[in-house]
Parts: structure tokens; sequence; C-alpha cells
């Protein structure tokens, strides 16, 4: 039993200690960058340094809430919190995908007010161009790292997706620095901080939905309630399924209950036990069924 306990659980995520490290190795690598990038932006006067810093420092910010998240996630139930501190992981996504708005909004601003007065404009391209490298592979190697974990879990995913973007971005700013230098083109500056927002509102916007729905417990994205409505049904001498309630505990756990009406003299343990195994393969960790004999 122990051994399918574990299971079970491939498409949710517990921390483990490589997850763990894998994280916090992640965490300190982006933090040092986010602080050499911002000096060197402020130093060089250069905007799409600075706002590429910010979103870096949203990423340093979202791996330490995942991390916590994690962390949560393993809690164990009490008298008062049955489930443990499990649903914070999804508070702390949708705080995360809010703040990250926030921060990509005056980063927008900004640029455009920029740009609007290209005379405050002295960005050095040398130093863009060397500093956005140093992030390329920075980004590279976090990138690597979430990489092995990025499948199982929306918080996980998020951070996965951030690095990728980030990597991209580096690219385009390097580009920009040339430019800049070669051409004396500086309102490429704040062009290129425009497109960085524009990514990182497009990037997150999937998260911040998602993980608001699921604060309201909508059933996650990944499980087709009919589905596993259908597969309950198919089962031999189960006549009816009333009150089906399915709905996320964490971000990587879901749980289902629902009430059975049965055929009378139907062997209720061997249904439940198959039943519980069909939900399970629907991709609901925890079920609670109330078997009713149909008069």
């Amino acid at each position: 039993m122990e051994h399918n306990h574990h299971h079970h659980h491939h498409h949710g995520e517990t921390i483990t200690a490589d997850l763990k490290k894998i994280y916090i190795g992640a965490i300190i690598l982006n933090a040092l960058f986010v602080a050499f990038e911002a000096w060197m932006g402020f130093r060089s006067d250069s905007l799409s340094l600075v706002s590429d810093a910010g979103h870096k420092l949203i990423d340093v910010l979202s791996l330490g809430l995942t991390l916590m998240a994690f962390i949560l996630s393993t809690s164990r139930p009490g008298k008062k919190f049955t489930f443990g501190y499990r649903k914070l992981t999804v508070i702390i996504a949708l705080v995360n995908a809010v703040f990250v708005v926030i921060v990509a909004g005056s980063i927008l601003y900004e640029s455009i007010e920029k740009l609007l007065d290209p005379a405050s404009l002295t960005p050095d391209g040398d130093i863009i161009s060397l500093t956005a490298g140093v992030g390329i592979i920075v980004n590279g190697l976090s990138v690597a790292l979430l990489s092995f974990k990025r499948k199982h879990d929306v918080n996980t995913r998020g951070a996965f997706l951030h690095m990728l973007t980030d990597c991209l971005l580096s690219i385009g700013v390097v580009i920009a620095g040339f430019v800049i230098k070669w051409t004396g083109f500086v309102q490429l500056d704040p062009i290129v901080s425009l497109i960085i927002s524009g990514f990182i509102i497009a990037n997150i916007w999937g998260v911040l939905v998602e993980s608001f729905k699921m604060s309201i417990d909508a059933v996650p994205d990944a499980i087709d309630p009919s589905k596993i409505e259908d597969s309950m049904l198919k089962v031999e001498g189960v006549q009816e399924i009333k009150r089906l309630h399915i709905w996320p505990v964490s971000t990587t756990e879901t749980a289902l209950t629902a009430e059975v009406l049965v055929a009378p003299g139907a062997d209720r343990d061997a249904l439940t036990e198959t039943l519980k195994a069909k939900i399970k393969e629907g991709g609901i960790d925890e079920s609670t069924l109330e078997i009713k004999s149909l008069a």
C-alpha cells in the first residue's frame, strides 16, 4: 500500500531534497544577478537593463514564494486545518501573479514617459550588451535547473516560463545594446523596455487566471469532470452519480466528493474500490464517496 501512495503522486509535487536544492540554487543565482543588473542599469542610464532587473526580481520573489508553497504543501492536516496549509500554494501563486502585473505596468508607464522625452536618454550600449550577456548565462542555468520539474505544478511551470522568457529578453537586450552603440538610436532602450513589460504581462496572464480560478475552487484545467463522471457510471452496478464536487486542495492536488446510487444487492466495498481507482486515473488525489442503494 505504501508503494502505491508514492506512486500515484506523479502528477503532484511534494518538496524533495533535490527540488529544494534546485530552488535555493536558482534563488541565490538570480538574486545576485538582479543586484548586478540594477547597478549596471543605473550606472549606464539604461531603462531596458533596469526593467530587465525588475523582471528578474519578480523571478527571485516567485521562486522564493514557490519554495514556500512547496514546503506548505507538505503540511500535516490538523483539527482546524483539515487539509493542512496546502491551499496557501494557490493563494501564493495568485498574489505572485498580481504583483508581477503591477510591476510590469509601472515599467510600461516609465518606458512611455522616456519615449516621449528622448533628450533624457543616455544609455551606454556596451554596458547594456555585456550585462544582458551575463543574464543569458544566469537564465540558461536557471532554465536547465527548473526544466526537470516544470510539468507537474503550476508554480514550477510559472517559474520555468519566467526564466525562459528572461533568456529571450536578455538576447533582445544584447542586440539592442549593439544597435544603440553602432547607430546612436537611443530610443531603442525604452522600446525594448516596453516589449519586456508586454512580454511579462502576456506570460503571467495564464498563471493569473488559473490561480484565480483555483482560489475560488474551480475544477483545475487538467481535469475533465464529465470524463470522470462517465468512467464512474460505466462501473457495473452504478446507477447514478449525485452531488459531484471537484476542487483543488493545492496547486498540485485535487479532491472529489460524490454520492453514488448503486443497484440493490451490489457489493459496496468492491464498488468503492473500483470507483476510487477510476477517480485516481482521472487525476484526482483524494476522493470521498457516499454509496447508497436504490430501494
